[in-house]
């Protein structure tokens, strides 16, 4: 009896579970709509702009900040890093090889020393050139409050990061009205744990789901078997999956956890009104001027 009834109910199963792990393909390509339409209007999302205007300008630069501030996003998200002589940069790699013309890994060098490379030119715009690596402070200061920012702390097991969450508050406190408008993220809790200890003004989120993240482990993985630990980390707020594991019943479902879903990186338009009519609290992208439009557009209806 048995083995008939695995027999006859296997194809079933195989059938739910394919559905489980194409829910999220099923939805955006045959249920979810691509177009603006009346369920949008009056719903809040946040802009926000990864690694400054990205997709328009060289990452994590001035200009990429200064271009989004331009868009009008309301918020930016930067990446740091300690140099040798342990200064806060604002980059995403550990190596310096992928934006910028330099070679090695960033810790290995003095902030003099990275301030003499070209962190433009590999962008392929002209207008770029020569644009340099900031410090978090250089980045902040030109920031000063015109939106919120938020700060992902990489997760390094090296001496120079000891203290690197301290660091980073003491320069956020140099900042005019910093706590309000400053935020520290990471997936790693020791980091946001430190930066409570140290000063319990700064704002923290706990990210369960990173951007580094492979997308389909990081949703069955850390949602299924971390969510209900999760829950008990007042300071874990937001989850922010990858746009391609979502659907509509998933978003409801962290929703209802009392989680808010911020998903990384739709970057056309398409993909961004299916992130929204899905229920998204906000769209980390590189095109944040396509994502203002849309606002635009809702707001017109």
């Amino acid at each position: 009896m048995t083995k008939k009834f695995l027999l006859y109910s296997s194809p079933i199963v195989l059938m739910f579970m394919a559905v489980a792990l194409f829910e999220p393909w099923i939805y955006r390509n045959l249920i979810t709509s691509g177009e603006i339409d009346g369920r949008l209007k009056g719903e809040h999302f946040d802009i926000i702009a990864h690694k400054g205007a990205s997709g328009v300008a060289p990452e994590n630069t001035l200009a990429a900040f200064e271009l989004a501030l331009d868009m009008g996003v309301d918020m930016i998200e930067l990446d740091v890093r300690n140099t040798h002589d342990e200064e806060i940069v604002v980059i995403h790699d550990e190596t310096l090889d992928r934006t910028t013309d330099g070679t090695g890994i960033v810790h290995d060098y003095t902030l003099a020393e990275i301030k003499e490379l070209d962190a433009g030119s590999w962008f392929g715009n002209a207008k770029y050139a020569g644009e340099k690596v900031p410090t978090l402070k250089e980045a902040l200061d030109l920031i000063n409050g015109r939106c919120q920012v938020l700060i992902e702390i990489k997760h390094m097991d090296h001496p120079h990061y000891h203290d690197f969450a301290e660091k980073l508050i003491d320069i956020i406190r140099q900042e005019k009205n910093g706590y309000d408008w400053i935020i520290l993220q990471s997936e790693e809790v020791e980091y946001l744990e430190a930066a409570h200890e140290y000063d319990d003004h700064v704002k923290t989120k706990k990210l369960m789901i990173g951007e580094d993240s492979t997308p389909l482990l990081a949703f069955y993985i850390e949602t299924k078997m971390h969510l209900g630990r999760a829950k008990e980390d007042d300071r874990m707020k937001a989850l922010n999956p990858e746009f391609h594991t979502l659907s509509t019943r998933r978003v409801f479902r962290m929703h209802a956890r009392g989680f808010q879903v911020y998903t990384y990186s739709p970057n056309e338009r398409e993909e961004m009104i299916k992130m929204l009519h899905m229920g998204v609290d906000g769209i980390i992208t590189d095109f944040p001027d396509r994502l203002v439009q849309i606002r635009r557009d809702i707001e017109a209806l």
